[in-house]
């Protein structure tokens, strides 16, 4: 029996302006979780809420996603990952609070589980989730910004947008608050899909038709793809750090859970510029 197995290439880099790297950046490809938070906050308390959201979520699907119960097809995959958000949300502010030096943070987050011939996926903040199918890069997640709300309610045009100052004033994030509202969505997967999550850092600085071009480039070599698109967006410079995160697959589609078991885990953080992994 086949079953859908994923190539998976992550890079974060401090770009060319900041001191250190608040990004963070993960997967756990057991269960076909994949993960991406861009911090926030004084000293390095932003790379800290970053940190804790991908492990304490990956650690929370990890013991909920068992393979006795997903084979069962007893999960709600929705509900998991929602649960596993708001989980970290709280574990985050519990943090801030606790702790002197990490007052005020908080983190944006990304993250996609595959399963079956699906893809979960959840955001809150303004790191983004893009979709490349049929040659064409398209954008499935809506920021939570303050930008956005504008162009939502039609006091700004798409292309105002993106000049505008306050383009990255976030409405949502981890750890601000102790709830969260988390945006989740399944969608059906098509076996060419390649799925793309990054902070700001990269979306600030390459658009659709940038991303596009590069993939369409290394169609055959995500790890390229990744590391061409951190490399022109410190060309343009590199303003923020800069994370990139692509999800492809290698085998056909089942109707069974989707995930090889035995795939090796991985998770990586912010510890130095250029991190990267693949698996």
């Amino acid at each position: 029996m086949q079953r859908l197995k994923l190539v998976i290439h992550g890079v974060t880099d401090v770009g060319m302006s900041r001191e250190h790297n608040e990004d963070s950046i993960g997967w756990d490809a057991d269960i076909g979780l994949v993960l991406l938070a861009d911090g926030m906050g004084g000293h390095n308390a932003g790379e800290i809420a970053s940190e804790l959201a991908v492990t304490t979520i990956r650690e929370a699907l990890h013991d909920v996603l068992i393979p006795e119960l997903v084979e069962a097809n007893v999960i709600n995959f929705a509900d998991a990952v929602r649960e596993a958000v708001v989980y970290a949300n709280e574990e985050i502010h519990l943090q801030a609070n606790s702790r002197l030096e990490c007052a005020g943070m908080g983190t944006t987050l990304v993250l996609t589980l595959f399963h079956d011939s699906k893809i979960t996926f959840a955001h809150v903040g303004d790191s983004r989730i893009y979709r490349f199918r049929n040659a064409e890069v398209e954008q499935i997640t809506s920021d939570h910004s303050l930008v956005q709300e504008m162009v939502d309610n039609g006091y700004l045009s798409e292309e105002e947008a993106l000049l505008s100052t306050n383009r990255n004033l976030i409405t949502r994030a981890l750890g601000i608050s102790p709830e969260v509202e988390v945006d989740v969505e399944t969608h059906e997967l098509e076996k060419e899909d390649i799925y793309l999550l990054c902070s700001d850092g990269l979306s600030d600085l390459l658009n659709e038709e940038d991303m596009q071009a590069s993939l369409i480039q290394h169609r055959q070599d995500i790890a390229q793809a990744a590391h061409s698109m951190v490399e022109l967006a410190n060309s343009r410079g590199g303003t923020d750090n800069i994370s990139v995160i692509l999800v492809g697959f290698t085998e056909a589609f089942s109707d069974e859970h989707g995930i090889n078991p035995g795939d090796s885990q991985e998770l990586r953080a912010n510890d130095d510029p250029g991190i990267e992994e693949t698996t």
